[in-house]
């Protein structure tokens, strides 16, 4: 180890590269490049581990696992539950602090700054001294921040956001912050995050309701299984109330003021009033950040949004100037970030191997059930594509544990079985969901997973089921399929024999 306490500059001024932002997609880079024997800059300016460690996956995982013992009757104590989860955060960032802070070939210290035209750094630190630093590659991983709402009245519940829990109009960054569950939570957008927040706090014996813009919750996901999970969450006592805006909030009483989206329904109804609303909490998005790193300056594409134009190898407009992340024109997860930090070192260290086609991207909502999905489906699929769905609460792993929800919508192109886009809803999931994220990146068509053995009883049996549907009614496409290329291989074979 190289350790080199974060408070302290240090003495060199140059480096291989300088990695802006220690998220998912920063630390990636800079301890990868510090593997190659690269030394690597990584500058942070609040908190290492980015929004993940900090206010997102790891926080909302462990609220969620936490409140998953509280309703199955653990007899926790909701403030300790809370406290709990900020005690189990702030453990990992310093451990992380302390594993890739002082990892082989890395420098880290606490500052922000912008980028130079001359692929330098100007660093302030939180007492204000300044020092530059320069890099043949620099690497932004700034992330992103939450979308903030204009919203009348929302001013007035905003509280003084020290962080004493005072503040109503809340995003996930001080969501964590609150020391006691709200009595009624008001969440604004029915996206993953809105809806395991959801979740969490109605177990944690809030009063929830979510409104969401669009006409049904997690807006891109296949409507119908949506749809199963809006009913989980009304049958855990959760409103949801969607196709409606928010018109306005009165914090004398909590009334938060809805509008409806479609003019039909406005002549009709109205605004509907939600009272006696404590807390809002907005997920409605983020905004990449990109504003105050000197960027067009340098020489960086930005789009329409603000965030930084990459291409697959995650090079921006400017030479030697990379980008990862959700600060990026590309969004990403966590997992996304890293695997594309990935692409960034090998096109640093390695540049002229190719990079591989840009990688698939599953994603997963925590609710219960979990819903989890991967590739392009459309509401309607094209008349090309066949699109199998089995129920999940057909396979006997759902009988032994009383599910009574779940499904599995695969589409397929026939006949060379090749499969565009799977969505699961079910216990596991976001598990499941990996041997489609395997198959489809390395290309294997649908009727070869037929004999596959799952263990049994599993959640994975719903697998098996879908294959079986595919051939039971694209089986002679598929045989056809097989016996042309099977002959066209006999053919090229007997050719070039004949040669010989």
């Amino acid at each position: 180890m190289t350790a080199v306490r974060p408070h302290v500059i240090p003495s060199r001024r140059r480096f291989d590269a300088i990695v802006i932002g220690s998220g998912s997609g920063g630390l990636t880079v800079a301890v990868g490049l510090g593997r190659f024997g690269r030394d690597a800059l990584l500058i942070e300016r609040e908190h290492m581990g980015g929004d993940c460690t900090n206010t997102g996956c790891i926080p909302s995982k462990t609220l969620l696992h936490q409140t998953a013992a509280l309703a199955a009757g653990s007899g926790a104590d909701p403030r300790s539950i809370l406290a709990g989860v900020r005690a189990h955060r702030d453990a990992l960032r310093d451990h992380e602090v302390q594993e890739f802070g002082g990892a082989d070939g890395v420098t880290f210290v606490y500052g922000s700054g912008p980028l130079n035209s001359d692929r330098s750094v100007s660093i302030t630190r939180g007492d204000g001294t300044v020092w530059r630093a320069a890099a043949d590659n620099v690497v932004l991983a700034t992330g992103s921040s939450p979308r903030r709402l204009d919203v009348p009245g929302f001013d007035d519940g905003g509280g003084d956001g020290d962080g004493n829990g005072d503040r109503v109009v809340l995003t996930n960054e001080e969501l964590f912050e609150l020391s006691t569950p709200p009595t009624h939570l008001a969440i604004i957008g029915a996206g993953a995050i809105g809806l395991e927040m959801a979740l969490a706090f109605r177990r944690l014996g809030s009063a929830v309701t979510v409104v969401e813009l669009a006409n049904q919750v997690l807006p891109g996901v296949l409507p119908e299984a949506a749809g199963i999970v809006a009913g989980a969450l009304v049958e855990h006592g959760i409103v949801i109330r969607t196709g409606v805006r928010v018109a306005g909030y009165r914090s004398d009483g909590g009334r938060l003021e809805l509008a409806p989206t479609s003019p039909a329904a406005a002549n009709n109804g109205g605004s509907i009033p939600v009272d006696s609303v404590d807390r809002v909490l907005v997920a409605v998005g983020r905004v990449p950040n990109t504003s105050g790193l000197g960027l067009v300056e340098a020489g960086v594409e930005l789009d329409d949004r603000g965030a930084v134009v990459v291409d697959g190898r995650g090079r921006t407009s400017s030479k030697g100037v990379w980008a990862v992340g959700d600060m990026t024109n590309k969004g990403g997860t966590t997992h996304d970030a890293a695997i594309r930090g990935r692409r960034i070192i090998q096109s640093i260290v390695q540049p002229y191997l190719p990079i591989g086609d840009e990688p698939l991207r599953p994603t997963v909502t925590f609710t219960d059930p979990e819903v989890a999905s991967i590739g392009d489906q459309p509401a309607s699929p094209p008349a090309d594509v066949v699109r199998i769905t089995v129920d999940g609460a057909g396979i006997d792993r759902s009988y032994t544990d009383g599910v009574d929800r779940g499904i599995l919508v695969v589409d397929v192109r026939p006949p060379t079985g090749t499969v565009l886009g799977a969505t699961i809803v079910g216990p596991r999931a976001g598990e499941i969901i990996t041997t489609f994220s395997l198959a489809m990146k390395a290309g294997i068509a649908f009727h070869r997973w037929y004999g596959t053995v799952i263990p049994y009883p599993t959640y994975s049996e719903v697998i098996t089921k879908a294959v079986q549907q595919y051939l039971s009614e694209v089986g002679s496409d598929v045989t056809g399929h097989t016996v042309r290329w099977a002959t066209g291989l006999l053919g090229r074979t007997r050719a070039r024999l004949s040669r010989t």
